[in-house]
């Protein structure tokens, strides 16, 4: 439990926010693409409105439809965004533990190395006093 497992756990952090990050893009890119599928629909409607033509109607469904689906997968791609700050943050905590006892470990050595100086300290400066044998 050295400075390696903090080191592991940190680079494990820097890992899933990298991931976090790269879903966010690809969601984003997602949702850019539903909103332009939003705005052809939207003027395949007002298409609609004016001509009252059948195939108008099919090709707004057809929009509709894809946009649905690239929401569905942007939806994916920020559940999976979500996972990954939650994992970053969850091991940037684990490296904070490990960092907060490997600090504890490194104090109670300190502790044990001065009391064993104290003691043998204490027993080469202590006289000894031999009972006297009487008879």
């Amino acid at each position: 439990m050295g400075t390696r497992s903090v080191t592991a756990a940190l680079c494990v952090s820097l890992l899933f926010a990298g991931g976090a990050a790269f879903c966010y893009s690809r969601a984003e890119s997602l949702q850019a693409e539903g909103r332009w599928l939003l705005a052809r629909g939207s003027a395949q409607a007002t298409d609609f409105a004016q001509k009252l033509d059948g195939t108008s109607v099919d090709a707004q469904l057809k929009s509709f439809k894809e946009r649905r689906g690239v929401m569905e997968r942007a939806h994916r791609w920020q559940r999976g965004m979500l996972l990954g700050i939650m994992a970053s943050v969850l091991s940037a905590l684990s490296a904070y533990v490990l960092f907060l006892l490997k600090r504890l470990d490194d104090q109670l050595l300190d502790a044990t190395g001065e009391l064993r100086r104290t003691q043998e300290a204490s027993s080469l400066s202590a006289p000894t006093f031999a009972p006297s044998v009487q008879r």
